[in-house]
């Protein structure tokens, strides 16, 4: 199984600013372009998150992005 290190927080906010944006995601520690995998909704949670999976094929960090700005 593949492990992933974090993002720290303040790559995080500057990978889901880029998102929301409309901007090319790549890697803030290594600049490779990140691979995009949707994650879906369980449905055994009442409410429903629209989120995706960011993760960096070369440094091995990912991270789950917010498809809204946060309330």
């Amino acid at each position: 199984m593949t492990t992933f290190e974090r993002f720290s927080d303040d790559e995080h906010t500057t990978l889901h600013r880029s998102f929301l944006r409309g901007e090319r995601l790549d890697c803030p520690v290594c600049g490779a372009e990140l691979d995009r995998q949707p994650v879906r909704p369980r449905p055994d949670v009442s409410y429903v998150r629209d989120r995706l999976w960011v993760s960096c094929p070369s440094c091995r960090r990912s991270t789950i992005l917010d498809r809204r700005e946060p309330a």
